[in-house]
């Protein structure tokens, strides 16, 4: 098994999350030593926002190189997503005064795309392609 096989079987990250993780871990390290925090983080929040972006952008094509891409950044958001809202909130905490009010809005950030995902499910209840019933 190559090492990086056992890495991803290890830590249940690929190679490339793990390099993203500690790329976002040193830029915000390097906010914090520059005194530079908010615009770093606003700046990590935003390039997320634009990734975001040009996935729904691509997986509107069914097929071909650009779904590859779009399916690459599904990845790359899902893998980004509670340490973007995890900077999001901390940005939202400088500005917002009410503990109450950031802690329902931690609360969405991270319950919403949970609910949402039970919600949009496939209401066909067509299932018998996967999981057949036994009867």
């Amino acid at each position: 098994m190559k090492w990086q096989q056992r890495l991803q079987v290890t830590t249940g990250l690929t190679c490339w999350q793990i390099m993203l993780h500690f790329m976002v871990v040193v830029a915000l390290l390097a906010g914090w030593k520059m005194k530079t925090l908010i615009p770093v983080g606003v700046g990590l929040c935003l390039l997320y926002v634009a990734t975001v972006i040009m996935m729904f952008a691509l997986q509107r094509f069914h097929s071909g190189r650009l779904r590859d891409i779009g399916d690459f950044l599904e990845e790359l958001t899902t893998s980004w997503y509670f340490g973007s809202a995890m900077i999001a909130l901390w940005l939202l905490s400088r500005v917002v005064e009410s503990t109450l009010l950031i802690a329902v809005a931690g609360l969405v950030m991270l319950a919403g795309p949970a609910v949402y995902s039970l919600l949009a499910k496939d209401k066909s209840g067509n299932f018998a392609t996967k999981h057949p019933v036994r009867r």
